[in-house]
């Protein structure tokens, strides 16, 4: 009988499709325990629910992806799967760095915890924000209606432009330094204008890449889905503890749970700056060759690895 059972044949698209249903049930499963858990401050697991939530939340959205396509992030690729958890760490501990400069956000219930207890929680909630938004993104991605932005305008690239947009993104990061109160929008878009040129002339995957065919879906992509993020992290933050409130000058206004509605377009930069650092860091360690989200093909050259582009 064993040796039977050694020689039967399960294609692997059964195969993955069990492995969704299952990073279904389990999603669903974090989401139903960390979400009340949070709002009704549970004890040690709300205050941990953060985390737990959103990987939830993260295998629910990249089980729908493959319903939809027949491939998702993490069954085409767990080891950079993993990797965005990684990257995501050092991306948004940049940004509490533009933060201890402006002062737009601050956290109730952090002072409970030793500095090193700080960073390692901080550093483990931090860590699920590339792999939200770029799965979001690839949800958004999936739906017909984005086909009508794959022919829009061509941004013609010239070394004056790219040079021009990190002269800009260098411009933005010094009047943050100098005029925060005024500045601060520049935190979700210096790090943009400066590397994305710097992935374009490296041969890394870059929006620069899709704008000059005149294919903006990447664009609507990554802004969208970092939109229904922010949307979720907003909701669920309202009712938690510990928690994140804003002080925006100028727009600290007409609020959508803790959110100033206007900052809420914030996000939407936000989301291309997730794809360029995650390609830059990603870049630095030899797979930012892959593209690595499908949302249609940007140029032939991205076709020389099998399986990467749709």
């Amino acid at each position: 009988m064993l040796s039977v059972l050694r020689h039967v044949h399960i294609p692997i698209e059964v195969v993955q499709a069990h492995s969704a249903r299952r990073r279904t049930a389990l999603g669903l499963t974090l989401v139903a325990v960390a979400w009340p858990a949070s709002w009704l401050h549970a004890g040690p697991i709300g205050e941990f629910a953060f985390f737990p939530l959103w990987f939830g939340y993260i295998l629910v959205v990249d089980a729908l992806v493959f319903r939809r396509k027949g491939s998702s992030l993490l069954s085409r690729n767990p080891i950079a799967f993993c990797g965005m958890f990684l990257a995501s760490v050092p991306l948004w501990w940049t940004f509490e760095g533009f933060n201890h400069i402006t002062q737009n956000w601050f956290y109730l219930g952090g002072e409970e915890y030793s500095t090193l207890s700080y960073l390692a929680i901080s550093s483990w909630s931090f860590s699920i924000v590339i792999p939200a938004v770029f799965e979001t993104a690839e949800l958004v991605g999936s739906f017909g209606i984005l086909a009508r932005f794959s022919q829009g305008p061509v941004l013609p690239v010239s070394n004056r432009l790219l040079a021009g947009s990190m002269a800009l993104g260098f411009l933005s990061l010094f009047a943050i330094a100098v005029w925060p109160h005024y500045a601060y929008a520049g935190t979700w878009i210096c790090l943009l204008l400066v590397l994305d040129p710097i992935n374009y002339l490296r041969g890394y995957p870059s929006i620069i890449v899709w704008l000059q065919r005149g294919d903006w879906r990447l664009v609507v992509a990554l802004g969208a889905g970092a939109l229904v993020c922010g949307w979720f992290w907003e909701m669920w933050n309202y009712w938690a503890f510990p928690k994140w409130q804003y002080s925006v000058p100028y727009v600290d206004f007409a609020k959508v749970f803790e959110m100033p509605l206007l900052g809420y377009g914030g996000y939407l930069p936000f989301g291309l700056e997730a794809y360029v650092i995650y390609h830059f860091l990603s870049g630095m360690v030899g797979r930012a060759p892959k593209v690595y989200l499908h949302i249609g093909t940007p140029y032939p050259a991205f076709q020389e690895e099998p399986g990467v582009a749709s």
